[in-house]
């Protein structure tokens, strides 16, 4: 939906408010933490300290990958290349938007 929003904003001219895409990073990455804190129940060969909480808040963005390979192997690469394709959703549209006014102007 950001991604969306980033599109339509750059279709109309008008540059996002940069409180909104701080927002909607934020927002995202609270919903990727939350996903690793419930995912990681299932893999009991990962050990939790008793601050995982905390640290996962802190050390989310170095940790990431390691856990996807910890626990998923080669296709924990493709999921954290997943991750990071929605992370830069938004650039991608501008850009294919942009290249599509570059090919085909007005």
């Amino acid at each position: 939906m950001s991604a969306l929003v980033d599109g339509l904003f750059f279709w109309r001219g008008i540059y996002a408010a940069p409180v909104t895409a701080a927002f909607a990073d934020a927002l995202l990455a609270l919903l990727l933490i939350m996903w690793i804190a419930a995912d990681q129940r299932d893999h009991p060969q990962v050990e939790r300290p008793f601050d995982y909480g905390f640290l996962l808040m802190v050390f989310w963005l170095p940790y990431l990958p390691y856990y996807l390979w910890r626990t998923r192997r080669f296709a924990g690469l493709g999921i954290f290349a997943g991750f990071l394709g929605l992370f830069s959703l938004g650039f991608l549209v501008q850009l294919a938007m942009w290249s599509a006014f570059v090919m085909y102007p007005r």
